[in-house]
Formats: C-alpha cells, structure tokens, sequence
C-alpha cells in the first residue's frame, strides 16, 4: 500500500472522536472559567489562558489534556507565585470532582484527572520575549506562533507525527521518557511540511541535526557553536537562546530515526497502533526462561511527584549499574518502572553467579609495592603469587559469588550511588533474580505485566 494511503487511514485511527473533542471541550472551558473566577480580585493575577495541545488542537486520540495557564505580574515574586497557583489549582481541581496532586517542573504545578481529561493548573509571568523569569514563560508564545502557522491540514499533519512518535516509544519530553515534546513535534512538522515530508528527511538525518525555522543564526555552525554537544538542535522561534530539543536523548533520537528509516521502507499502520495484545505471566516466564534478570523491589516514601521520582529512579540505575560492573558482573540493559507507589530496577546480566576464584593482577616485580603484593595473597590466597613477564599474579577464592549478596553487601556498605530519598528504600529493597518473589500485587498489577514483557521482548511495535 502507498505511503499516502496508509497515511489517510492512520489519520482516522489517531484524530480525535467527536465525542471526545466536546468532552475536552467542556472541561476545559468549565477549568478556565472556575480558575479564572478564583482568581478575581487576586494580587498580581493578570490573566487567565488555555495552552497547550487544547489550545492548538493538534492533539491525538485518548490523549486529551487541558493546560490552564495562571499569568502573573513579573513583579510578583516567585514564592507568592507558586503558593498561589498551588491554592488556586488544588481548589479547582476539587470543584471540577477530581482528586488534586501536587506536581514539579521548575516550579510546583497541580493536576487532576476529571473524566480522563488531564488538567494541568501551571503558573507564569506576563512577559515579552526574551525576559523570561521562569520556564513556562514562553508557553503562551509558544501557542500562539503555533496557532499563527497551522491550518486544519498542517494540524493533522501534527497529530500523524505525535502519533508515530508514540508508537515508536519516543513521544513524551519528560524524564520517564527523554523524548519529543508536543511542541517539538509540532515545529518539526511545520519545518518540512507535514508528516510524510519529515519522516522522508528524519530517515536521512545523521547527527548533528540542526533545524532553524526563524533563520535567528546565520549559519550551521553558528548554531553548533551556540548549542554544543546536542546531537539533535531546534532553535525555539520564540526564543534564540533556548534548544527546543535538549530533552531528546541520544536513544530515542535514534529511535525516531530508525522508525522512519523502517516506514519509509514498508509503510503500514502499525506505526501508528500501541500494543493492545494481552499481557500473561505465562508469556512473561517463557520469554525470561534461561536469562539472567536482577530484580530490585522497593516502595516509596511518601507521594513524590512523578518527575522527580523518576529523576531519582534514573540517578539509582546508574548507581546500580556501576556497582554491578565493578564486582564482576556484565550489564546488557537496565530499565525502571513505578506506579509511584511501587518502584522496581530491573538489569539483565551476563550470569548471576560469579566464578568462584578470581584472578587478581598486581604490580610488576620492579615496583617496591610488588613485595606487599606478594605477601598478601600468600596469606590470602589459594594459588600464587607468580609471575607472568614482570607482573605479579594471583589465584583467591570468594567468599560470595551470588548478585543478591554481593550487591545488598555493597548497598549497606555505602559503595553505591543512591538518590538520596530512596537510600531508606533501597536498603530495605528486595532484591532477587526470581520473578516470583515480588509480591503478589505487583505480579497482578496490568502495567508491571506489561512493562516487565516489554523489558524482555524490548522489539518496536512496527517489528
């Protein structure tokens, strides 16, 4: 089938049913109107806006969001900003019947879910560019370049793009993700015409990509001097100094690359469908059989905001990780998942076991500390010290040699890098290599099914 056809069919599968554009409709229009009335008479409230995908109508199929925007007086300092939108927003949340949670960016913002409509109360400042005080600043210009250059084609166009980049696995700016914003897609689109027009161009790029929709530089390496070490660079036309794309990492750059390089080749639909198939423990214990899976099972404290929950699960990883390598152990992929309650690390290793003696090189004979060498590991060793060439060898024998020990010795010893509110959590954490030692909820849980299958399988959907 013809790119063009599977285009216009994806189109009907990802634009929003018209059912769904009045229930958004409503509620965000009943959001503006119950923020705006709470904050009348305010200090320093100058106006109240609807942003976002709402605003542009460039949003996809069972993905509606509301983002109502509270505009304050640059004069306003930031800490009377913040405790106002997060009184104005929780009691805006509660009259519209959902259940208010406190979120961070820069700055701390309240959502709710009201009828699977995600509501968003954020604050900024009333400013012109470039005087930014804060990061949601710009969002206003944002939207409204936005709205200036779409028509209802080009907005299509947008939604074909966010929709592809979801199924790919890389929509979604946020640090769970790293990958392409809304806005982002939404420039993409408009700097090469469409859909089609930039998965053709994303299937050629090689690091670095620079695109410059405003012409603000006046040349590529303007550009790569102004915003060194990104691989992937749009100037934000609303702001010159600012990589609209920073976010974006190297993996899921690739991922959209790749992707495109695959559609361009055999185009179908399901670059645009989300895996749907049901998830079974039984399908899950076929796929881990015979591979080696580290799992780390641990609760939170408290209600972190998601962003900085997985900030500090993505800083773990990495502590792990190195752990891990530096005992002996080979990691192939590490990966994390959280319903913000329960919280598992999840690493595929070469072995689980570690060999039971274990070489251990030292010095070369000329050096003065070879002696020191030589008499530890003649009262420590099994075998040796001998020499091979100049350097000194010998042959010990460990006393642990399975993962769960050796790490959980390095956790209580201090020896890994923790985020610092999950170290509690952490030396309390499960840790085991069998599936069936998490607890019963978890194994029940649809999202752990589904994350933990994904971890194994971990293919592309248009695979």
């Amino acid at each position: 089938m013809r790119p063009e056809e599977i285009v216009k069919r994806a189109l009907r599968m990802v634009k929003p049913k018209e059912d769904e554009r009045r229930r958004l409709e409503k509620i965000t229009e009943q959001a503006h109107r119950i923020v705006s009335e709470l904050s009348e008479e305010v200090p320093g409230i100058l106006d109240v806006s609807i942003e976002g995908s709402a605003a542009k109508d460039t949003w996809i199929r069972e993905r509606m969001e509301a983002d109502i925007f509270i505009h304050f007086d640059p004069k306003i300092p930031r800490e009377d900003m913040e405790e106002k939108v997060i009184r104005i927003g929780v009691e805006a949340i509660k009259r519209l019947g959902g259940k208010p949670t406190l979120m961070y960016a820069e700055h701390p913002y309240v959502e709710g879910v009201i009828r699977n409509v995600t509501v968003d109360i954020v604050a900024c400042y009333r400013v012109e560019p470039p005087n930014w005080i804060s990061a949601t600043d710009r969002t206003p210009h944002h939207t409204r370049y936005v709205r200036e250059r779409l028509n209802s084609r080009m907005k299509d166009e947008v939604r074909l793009l966010k929709s592809f980049l979801l199924s790919c696995g890389a929509y979604g700016a946020e640090i769970k993700v790293r990958g392409f914003s809304g806005y982002l897609s939404e420039l993409i689109t408009l700097a090469h015409g469409g859909f089609l027009e930039t998965v053709k161009a994303a299937s050629m790029w090689k690091p670095p990509i620079v695109i410059d929709i405003e012409g603000s530089y006046e040349s590529k390496d303007d550009i790569l001097k102004a915003f060194q070490d990104s691989n992937l660079i749009v100037v934000d036309p609303v702001d010159r100094e600012r990589n609209v794309a920073a976010a974006v990492s190297d993996t899921k750059l690739a991922e959209f690359i790749l992707a495109s390089k695959f559609f361009i080749r055999s185009p179908s639909l399901s670059f645009f469908k989300q895996r749907s198939r049901r998830i079974t423990l039984t399908r899950v214990r076929r796929l881990m059989k015979g591979r080696k899976l580290l799992l780390i099972f641990f609760r939170v404290v408290g209600e972190p905001p998601p962003d900085v929950l997985w900030g500090e699960l993505r800083k773990t990883e990495k502590g792990v990780r190195k752990a891990l390598e530096r005992i002996g152990f080979k990691v192939y992929r590490v990966d994390s998942w959280t319903n913000l309650r329960d919280c598992i690390l999840t690493y595929e290793l070469n072995f689980t076991e570690l060999p039971r003696y274990e070489l251990r090189k030292g010095p070369p004979a000329y050096l003065d500390n070879s002696i020191d060498f030589a008499l530890k590991w003649v009262r420590k060793g099994v075998s040796g010290p001998w020499l091979e060439g100049f350097r000194l060898h010998a042959l010990s024998r460990r006393r642990e040699t399975g993962v769960e020990k050796l790490l959980r010795r390095e956790i209580k010893l201090g020896r890994v890098s923790v985020a610092r509110d999950l170290q509690k959590s952490m030396i309390n954490a499960t840790i085991t290599t069998r599936l069936d030692k998490l607890p019963r909820r978890m194994l029940r849980d649809p999202g752990f099914q589904s994350y933990i299958h994904d971890f194994l399988q971990h293919r592309p959907n248009y695979l």
